[in-house]
């Protein structure tokens, strides 16, 4: 086995039926709020990021609507660890819905917390070198995010460093050589479907997203263990109008995934 954990906190659009009758109280109908919920996570980054040689894979029960497993505990805000909208401000819940301090717990308790504690116990128990946090994110920035409007990269990989994944204002998560090594293998794994997407860049290194807080906080003290986050434009492999992956896509860069994976193993210090 490979000694890396693979962490896709967004990749479900699950959310449970007390919370969905809630949300269905907008109005919307049960199968376009679902369309929506999926879409607006990270869909099939499971699939993406399915890595079967690799030691440990997590992969998130429900939506991050439901709670965002990367977001600090007590983060809040419109983009925090509850959210009331997606990332267009639309509403999830009826005018004048109020959150209470104890849903928001239980959410917690239920679904972050056991996420968080099982990062711990593996990231604690020496068997894990390197850790890859997987993500999609739309062609273009949405109104909630560092990017309205602009178009993306192909892929961008996170190491808190600069474009060349050098520090920039703190500690990165991985030497600077290991990173431009991920992007560069990515670039030549992908070479294909990156020509046929039409994309104005290939993957790119801390643009638009430089990383998280799951990858903030395990690849520092006391878990010290080095990692990366790798966001996938969905454009690579998925129609957004009609919600269906692009054929052979997401194979293709699944097996992408695992070859660098093989690749930072190999070149772990």
């Amino acid at each position: 086995m490979l000694p890396l954990l693979v962490s896709t906190p967004h990749c479900s659009g699950q959310v449970p039926y007390w919370l969905m009758a809630r949300m269905l109280q907008t109005g919307e109908s049960e199968a376009g709020l679902r369309r929506r919920l999926f879409k607006e996570g990270d869909p099939f980054t499971d699939v993406l990021f399915n890595i079967p040689d690799v030691d440990t894979t997590l992969n998130a029960p429900v939506s991050r609507f439901v709670a965002d497993l990367n977001r600090e505990r007590t983060e809040g805000g419109e983009n925090g660890v509850i959210k009331m909208t997606d990332f267009d401000r639309r509403p999830f819940y009826p005018t004048g819905y109020a959150l209470s301090q104890q849903e928001r717990e239980m959410r917690l308790a239920l679904y972050y917390d056991p996420y968080h504690a099982t990062l711990d116990r593996t990231l604690r128990s020496g068997r894990i070198r390197f850790f890859i946090d997987g993500h999609s994110m739309t062609a273009h920035g949405p109104l909630i995010g560092p990017d309205q409007g602009r178009p993306r990269p192909a892929l961008c990989i996170g190491n808190f460093g600069d474009t060349e994944g050098d520090p920039a204002s703190g500690p990165v998560s991985c030497a600077p050589p290991l990173a431009r090594g991920i992007r560069d293998k990515l670039a030549q794994l992908l070479k294909g479907p990156l020509a046929e997407c039409g994309l104005p860049e290939g993957p790119v290194l801390n643009h638009p997203f430089d990383g998280g807080h799951i990858l903030r906080r395990y690849s520092l003290a006391p878990y010290s263990v080095p990692g990366v986050m790798i966001e996938v434009n969905r454009a690579l492999y998925f129609d957004e109008e009609t919600q269906s992956p692009i054929p052979g896509r997401m194979e293709a860069i699944s097996k992408a995934m695992a070859k660098v994976a093989a690749w930072i193993t190999e070149n772990l210090p």
